[in-house]
């Protein structure tokens, strides 16, 4: 029985398959049978000698911020049913979880759990994380938009609302019907996250999930901002719009570097570099979130529901405890879409872009 025991937590470590229902339970019942050796009192001891600076350092939000979570948590976690591990051991956990690349066993044996009851903690953390804070993630408007505007102005190109782009998050094989569309031009498997973010390098609307062997065109096709765009009352006030790369379609409110064919004119290419140097927010936004939430260099789960939720509250808890002081990490996902294949000719978008090209 031993060697059976042995056997199952070599497959648990070598796959990470905390997320098999009969795996959990498996070990839950082992577990229930075997004293295993844990950390007692991290939470309790050792938390609490932190500076506020190492707090943040290792939690990325502050003492304060990590009691604002509790509290809005608090009244949902407290209607779970056979929780006996406190709140704030539970989302410390899953907070330490998302920040570092600590094995899962690593951050049960800290936190004085089991893996199962971690994965079942961190899996309930994203989803309440993305259903009762989800507005921390909200389209600029008012003062916010103004702002948002005054910084790319500043930036030199004007009369922009924010920066979209596409990212990938590295996942294990999924399991879905077809897990192989997962796999992006790099042979890696990946989900794409798009984002959308004011020029103070925070997110305003995300989409997470899409198969990372779409083109960045295709997953923002998909995504809400992009099905209102064509709408009078659209989220781009009239006169602004929105910048991209050149992986993106040119439209009236999303405005893209022009196409060089080696014949462009000198105030093109002066266009094309000011949209770029603008558009270089969105870029730090991401290398921003992986930096502070490193889960994201590689997320062990197969479930795209579980990705997806995880990487929605890492965006989340990134606009929350994101400053103006946070230094700016560039990391590259590996994979660079190729520009936006030849589109009909769109003679408003063009009109507007060529009005910008002869101000800026």
């Amino acid at each position: 029985m031993a060697d059976h025991v042995a056997f199952a937590y070599l497959i648990a470590d070598e796959l990470e398959a905390i997320e098999n229902p009969l795996f959990l339970q498996y070990i839950e019942h082992d577990e229930q049978r075997r004293i295993v050796p844990k950390i007692d009192n991290f939470v309790e001891d050792v938390v609490p000698l932190y500076s506020l600076s190492e707090f943040r350092s290792h939690f990325r939000l502050s003492r304060e911020q990590v009691e604002d979570v509790i509290t809005t948590l608090g009244p949902v976690y407290m209607n779970l049913q056979q929780t006996k591990l406190p709140l704030t051991n539970s989302v410390l956990a899953c907070l330490w979880t998302l920040v570092n690349q600590e094995s899962y066993r690593g951050v049960a044996d800290r936190f004085n759990m089991s893996k199962s009851t971690l994965a079942k903690h961190l899996h309930e953390f994203c989803y309440n994380i993305n259903t009762y804070m989800a507005h921390h993630i909200s389209w600029p408007r008012g003062q916010r938009l103004e702002m948002s505007k005054l910084g790319f102005d500043t930036a030199g190109f004007p009369n922009t609302v924010c920066a979209v782009d596409g990212c990938h998050i590295p996942i294990m094989r999924p399991h879905c019907d077809n897990p192989l569309v997962y796999m992006n031009r790099k042979q890696f498997y990946s989900v794409n996250l798009t984002g959308f973010c004011d020029s103070q390098r925070r997110f305003c609307h995300i989409s997470v999930g899409h198969p990372g062997s779409w083109h960045d065109a295709r997953a923002f096709r998909f995504t809400e901002v992009c099905r209102v765009l064509e709408d009078p009352h659209s989220l781009v006030p009239q006169g602004m719009h929105i910048i991209g790369d050149s992986a993106y379609p040119l439209l009236p409110q999303l405005m893209r570097p022009y196409r060089d064919n080696g014949h462009l004119s000198a105030r093109q290419r002066y266009f094309n570099r000011k949209l770029n140097a603008a558009r270089v927010v969105i870029e730090h936004a991401f290398g921003i979130l992986k930096s502070k939430f490193r889960r994201l260099h590689y997320l062990q789960m197969r479930s795209i529901s579980n990705i997806s939720s995880a990487v929605s509250a890492c965006c989340i808890l990134h606009n929350l405890c994101l400053e103006p002081s946070d230094q700016v990490v560039v990391v590259g996902d590996g994979v660079d879409d190729e520009p936006y294949p030849q589109q009909p000719h769109n003679t408003n978008a063009c009109h507007y872009r060529d009005q910008i090209c002869g101000q800026i």
